[in-house]
């Protein structure tokens, strides 16, 4: 399928199935490991289909965000010469909107009083909330809330949390610190981890289920796109 711009938007999308309206999901990757970028596909897959996303990033600059929005937009569609990406940008703008805090100014409930005021005053309706940067350790009682706020909304939310080398700390169910102690929380738990082929994304619950049949997967380091 092609837009008014000549972009092809049947890209190979990551293979992270949908939350339903009011789940929580969390990506696993260690530092610079490429969580930013690996939330930004998934919020791209909605963008592309006229669906608005709201990415709340938390001791982040926007201007930094939309960099990474630019840049894997580029990635995809590289290899369409009749695509004009400028005019895509452009198009998929208004279907972003990036709301930033700084950590220790960070709450749900500012989250949840802004989209409100988006809603009233822009009639800008999320369809996904991606939660990007926020270190939180075994806050449960903060997730907990995040989780209320998703209902609420009715909206699913993405959250990125960082995972650390030094703390080997794994539960029963095979899900690592940070999130070993709030698992039950989130209907999707995805780890991204470096290997000598590219970077693997997977699947250690999906959907309400550990252990998912879903095949893990390579992606490519630089674009973080599934290879072609």
């Amino acid at each position: 399928m092609a837009d008014q711009n000549g972009c092809r938007t049947d890209y190979k999308k990551l293979q992270v199935s949908r939350l339903d309206p009011g789940q929580m999901g969390v990506l696993l990757a260690r530092a610079g490991a490429g969580k930013t970028a690996v939330l930004t596909h998934i919020a791209l897959g909605y963008m592309l289909e006229k669906e608005p996303v709201l990415h709340v990033c938390v001791d982040g600059v926007p201007d930094k965000v939309k960099v990474w929005y630019d840049e894997v937009l580029k990635d995809i569609f590289s290899t369409a010469p009749q695509c004009s990406v400028s005019d895509l940008q452009h198009s998929i703008e208004p279907l972003r909107f990036i709301m930033s805090f700084l950590n220790q100014t960070f709450s749900p409930e500012k989250v949840e009083m802004g989209i409100d005021n988006l809603r009233s005053q822009a009639k800008f309706d999320p369809a996904l909330i991606i939660l990007d940067g926020l270190d939180f350790g075994r806050e449960r009682g903060l997730f907990e809330k995040i989780g209320e706020l998703a209902r609420r909304q009715s909206t699913p939310v993405w959250v990125s949390a960082r995972s650390h080398r030094h703390i080997p700390d794994v539960n029963e169910r095979g899900i690592p610190y940070p999130i070993d102690a709030m698992d039950d929380l989130f209907s999707s738990i995805f780890i991204l981890q470096h290997e000598e082929t590219g970077m693997r994304l997977r699947a250690l619950k999906e959907k309400g289920s550990y252990n998912p049949s879903c095949a893990d997967f390579i992606i490519d380091p630089i674009t973080f796109l599934p290879p072609k």
